[in-house]
């Protein structure tokens, strides 16, 4: 009677053997089980099904996850990883094959031939792209003063948005909306936001990439209500695989508390979730390059992790 849970119930005949003696030639025999729905097992996916290096880890780098791992490729090499590279998660799954060169660890040893799994986020409805409330916005040098941040706010960019230079900012709550451009940050930048979600997508000038570059410190965390609820970066999903690849990435203090949602195409990923954080992994093609910690604390949700799972109660 409890709406959150499902029960099934499997009931068939067996055949007996002894008790044909005495008459009875089968008995029923049941089965029964409650599963809800929660948090699921995973918080990166890797969503291309051929791709050589669909994910790929490079150089001195130590990938610490909470949760666990999912490469969808059935290449030989659909996770690669090259040099002194510490792999470590609950689960590490490939539906093909791993290959390791130079002084490799993965905890545990990868699975391979996995079920592949499709796109956990399908599900979340893109968000609306508004009349422009900023056309080519671009920013130069220090932009924020000696006491205080430079504030972006919610709305659609058109054309993108550019920052350069030593830069102070603070993007304010809520959804942006980078309508062609993307949201290119060059230099030491440092940059905040609480409760935002940066939707890519086409307009302006075509589709742009994400690119956060340089010396930068990121300290951004997703919404913890509402529709984006835990979804940090979100790539249109019209988007083609051939398009340019986004580059996310800061500093050994920066943290990304959300889901990097690429679902057709390739992101380069250095970063951390925040103490007790979370992030989510979701793209096309994955490179890893610098260490990165993935955390799995979802309590600051209303509704827990983006990513559902059904979980064995009974």
């Amino acid at each position: 009677s409890n709406a959150a849970y499902v029960e099934a119930i499997v009931t068939m005949p067996e055949p007996t053997y002894f008790l044909r003696v005495l008459g009875v030639s089968s008995i029923s025999v049941s089965a029964r089980a409650a599963a809800y729905e929660g948090n699921g097992p995973n918080c990166i996916y890797v969503m291309d099904p051929s791709a050589s290096s669909a994910m790929s880890v490079n150089g001195n780098v130590t990938v610490q996850s909470g949760c666990g791992l999912l490469v969808d490729s059935s290449a030989s090499n659909g996770l690669a990883a090259t040099g002194n590279v510490t792999i470590a998660a609950p689960t590490i799954g490939v539906v093909g094959n791993y290959t390791s060169t130079g002084n490799v660890s993965f905890t545990p040893t990868p699975k391979t031939g996995v079920i592949a799994a499709s796109d956990p986020l399908a599900y979340i409805q893109a968000p609306s792209v508004g009349a422009c409330a900023h056309t080519n916005f671009s920013l130069n040098g220090n932009t924020g003063s000696s006491g205080s941040p430079y504030q972006l706010y919610a709305g659609t960019y058109c054309g993108g948005i550019s920052v350069n230079g030593n830069s102070w900012l603070n993007f304010n709550a809520g959804t942006y909306a980078l309508a062609g451009g993307g949201m290119k940050i060059n230099g030491n930048a440092t940059m905040t936001g609480t409760g935002v979600t940066f939707y890519n997508t086409t307009g302006t000038g075509g589709y742009g990439a994400i690119s956060l570059s340089g010396n930068s410190q990121v300290n951004f965390s997703a919404p913890t209500s509402g529709p984006l609820a835990g979804i940090l970066f979100f790539q249109d999903r019209a988007i083609a695989s051939s398009a340019a690849a986004s580059t996310i990435t800061g500093n050994a203090s920066s943290t990304f508390n959300g889901a990097i949602y690429f679902a057709t195409t390739q992101v380069t990923f250095s970063g951390n979730s925040a103490l007790n954080g979370y992030s989510i992994l979701v793209a096309d093609k994955l490179v890893i390059n610098g260490n990165s910690t993935v955390g799995n604390n979802y309590t600051s949700l209303t509704n827990g992790s983006p990513i559902k799972g059904t979980i064995l109660a009974e």
